[in-house]
């Protein structure tokens, strides 16, 4: 619409603001691709998107999970971690989920792909006994100290204390759980993160640094499950790409089961050996997933 501002006529132009390169094709119009706060290629969406120029972008385009090879499932083997009979879920009166059966074994890695509020994160914590069903059972693996089963947050910053160094509040888990501090060097070269970050505190460091820090803290624990809620939502393409690789190398390399949630189905059938869909709407892109209803 037009609007006068001290006497000039102006027009307000809508701009989205967005990660996923599917909705900026769908949208079309102008497309601007912004690096360090500067706008590194601009034109028509189906020209940038078609025919990249900037290195940035093609890098941006080539991190899509539409675009990543396909993975290589793997059978279960062994005992499960996990085991979850006849589970049924309800949220404010109404029914989630019912009669879910599933085992999680050790190194396997769950895709669970849904519609908001179809229970996603609901069945994760219910996996660990966060939240209760309203029926069936959950079975965890005995012998294992409940600290080993373990939730990646969606959203990092709520999981760090906003006033606290990093570094100190990996001494404090450490001082607290009686780990081993001399893992943490290791860990952080692994993950590609700089030591001065942990002079920091989390709001003085990137999401995706930050998310990298959560996923260090939690392999410190050693899991033997870990439940990653949305852990890339808020990640550019190219921080994804390099987060979900290091969840499934982990998994890989130390046995951990994983289970992930995650709403763009892409991204979990090149990198689950399985995926389970929740609700009742069809998966998208005509991906085939079995459905709980």
């Amino acid at each position: 619409r037009d609007w006068s501002v001290t006497g000039v006529q102006t027009c307000a132009l809508p701009i989205s603001i967005t990660h996923d390169l599917a909705l900026a094709r769908r949208m079309g119009g102008d497309l601007a691709v912004v690096l360090k706060g500067r706008v590194i290629e601009q034109g028509p969406a189906e020209q940038v998107l078609g025919k990249p120029q900037h290195d940035y972008t093609k890098r941006l385009i080539a991190a899509d999970p539409a675009s990543w090879p396909a993975g290589q499932s793997r059978p279960p083997a062994g005992e499960p971690v996990l085991r979850a009979k006849g589970l049924a879920v309800s949220r404010g009166g109404r029914r989630l989920f019912q009669g879910l059966d599933l085992d999680l074994h050790r190194g396997e890695i769950l895709g669970v792909w849904g519609p908001s509020g179809c229970g996603k994160s609901s069945l994760g914590d219910v996996l660990l006994g966060l939240v209760a069903p309203e029926s069936g059972t959950v079975t965890r693996q005995s012998g294992v100290k409940p600290i080993r089963f373990q939730k990646l947050y969606q959203d990092p910053p709520s999981a760090f204390p906003r006033q606290l160094r990093l570094g100190q509040a990996l001494d404090d888990l450490v001082g607290l759980h009686g780990l081993n501090a001399g893992r943490i060097p290791a860990l952080m070269q692994r993950l590609r993160l700089n030591p001065i970050l942990l002079s920091r505190r989390p709001t003085e460091v990137s999401g995706g640094e930050l998310q990298r820090l959560a996923l260090l803290r939690v392999l410190l624990l050693d899991p033997v499950y870990l439940f990653a809620d949305e852990p890339t939502s808020r990640l550019d393409l190219i921080t994804q790409a390099e987060v979900t690789a290091l969840l499934v190398e982990a998994a890989r390399e130390t046995g951990m089961a994983l289970l992930v949630v995650s709403h763009d189905a892409d991204l979990l059938h090149k990198t689950a050996d399985r995926v389970i869909s929740l609700g009742d709407a069809p998966p998208p892109c005509g991906v085939p997933l079995p459905l709980v209803s």
